[in-house]
């Protein structure tokens, strides 16, 4: 076997999946290149130039993945400082419920926890923590037809009231996913679930990072690659896969340039990938025909700047307005910075002129976050083209896997076929099983 020194991998991309994949393979002596055509590396984790405030960077116990990346990449006593925090639930009656962590032993915390969550009626807590203790004990089932079902179909079926599905689970299911409960499958809804709130207890924690993702990963990772020798090609387009028979020969690139390699990985979203496709392994491969089929969905983060201190970080999920969760941090030890995330149109569409500057102030000051005579210095909205996947039903059946039809070819983000829902975890698993594909395969 050719020694991997020689051997060469491009990555297609600069996201988190991708700069994931050329760490591994850097670190492992392959030769990579990396092109994105944006001019930073990050993909939707990338700093916006145009927002002073770092975008806010939560880390959930059971995503395994990124804390093992983060523990590579900071070794030791360098770990990047984090805050646990709690889930917290805004109502009608403007109370805000906090989600309970016991510490009794799985499953048992888990049941335990949803029985002393008032968020939710008593009687539909009751049916709803006897269904799971049903499905635990292996008397009763999930549907075999969960993927064909809405989430809120499914829901109302069990028990779960409109109020309770507004106002708690479709918080719940647009913050761990980006999708609204009436458009996403039952069968992603329950999978986004189980690993937060149905597994151990560590599993469960949420902690608010410090850093930011770029200062915590993509630098980092981006240092490693420079003192490898790697090359990074910064605004960069790809335009074109080049092949002879069924393997890549070649990249295209905008300015009429080819790399080549023995071994390509494409990560990038499915609208960039499938324009690059020549057009007889479209017609030839379910797997590259499948990706037609799959849909995205924009988000907007809205981050305001507050003179206000931050004793402790919050995580708010709201049913009862366009933002479905508020994440509050200290950015200085006297500064406050609140990021608003919605996949709603209208805010999605949103202008200077739509009266935001005054509807978000009086909706953090609702929720006891904006503290009177506080001043707000600074706002700024932004819009991500395609920033999550559609987990619409019949979805998972065009989600791929990694390793594709044609031998050098491999797939990787967040909205490939990795068991997780479209988020940083799936991108990190995605990368990481590129790396190994390449890794344990013969050399192409």
């Amino acid at each position: 076997m050719t020694s991997t020194v020689t051997q060469s991998v491009v990555i297609i991309g600069g996201g988190p999946a991708g700069l994931t994949a050329a760490y591994r393979l850097t670190n492992l002596g392959y030769r990579v290149t990396i092109a994105d055509r944006s001019p930073q590396l990050g993909g939707v984790c990338a700093v916006d130039d145009h927002c002073e405030i770092p975008e806010p960077f939560t880390l959930l116990g059971c995503h395994h993945a990124t804390e093992a990346l983060l523990q590579s990449l900071h070794p030791g006593s360098q770990q990047p400082a984090t805050s646990e925090i709690s889930l917290e639930f805004h109502l009608p009656d403007g109370s805000l419920v906090h989600y309970p962590r016991t510490a009794f032993p799985a499953p048992l915390h888990s049941w335990v926890n949803l029985l002393k969550f008032s968020g939710i009626p008593w009687k539909e807590r009751w049916r709803l923590a006897s269904w799971v203790e049903q499905l635990w004990e292996g008397d009763a089932e999930l549907p075999a037809d969960l993927e064909h079902r809405t989430a809120d179909e499914w829901l109302a079926s069990i028990g779960q009231s409109a109020q309770t599905r507004s106002l708690v689970w479709n918080p719940i299911a647009e913050w761990l996913t980006g999708n609204d409960l009436s458009v996403m499958s039952a069968d992603a809804f329950v999978r986004s679930l189980k690993p937060l709130f149905l597994s151990t207890r560590p599993d469960s924690r949420i902690s608010v990072v410090q850093d930011s993702f770029q200062t915590c990963v993509v630098q980092p990772i981006t240092a490693v690659l420079t003192q490898a020798n790697a090359t990074i090609l910064r605004n960069t387009e790809a335009t074109q896969l080049r092949y002879e028979g069924d393997r890549i020969s070649g990249v295209l690139l905008r300015n009429g340039s080819l790399l080549q390699a023995d071994w390509y990985v494409a990560a990038l979203p499915p609208q960039q990938f499938t324009p690059l496709l020549p057009e007889r392994w479209l017609t030839r491969y379910a797997y590259f025909q499948h990706l037609a089929e799959l849909q995205s969905i924009d988000s907007t983060i809205l981050h305001l700047h507050v003179e206000q201190p931050c004793p402790t970080p919050r995580l708010i999920l709201q049913g009862d307005t366009p933002f479905h969760s508020i994440l509050a941090t200290a950015a200085t030890p006297e500064r406050t910075s609140f990021a608003l995330v919605t996949t709603d149109n209208q805010i999605t569409e949103a202008r200077p002129d739509c009266n935001l500057d005054s509807a978000i102030p009086d909706l953090l000051r609702s929720l006891k976050l904006l503290l009177p005579g506080s001043e707000i210095l600074s706002t700024h909205h932004r819009t991500i083209s395609d920033a999550t996947l559609s987990l619409k039903p019949g979805s998972k059946l065009h989600r791929p896997i990694q390793r594709s039809p044609i031998a050098n070819l491999l797939l990787a983000g967040s909205w490939t076929d990795t068991g997780w829902p479209p988020n940083l975890e799936s991108a990190i698993v995605s990368g990481n099983r590129c790396a190994d594909a390449i890794a344990s395969d013969k050399p192409a």
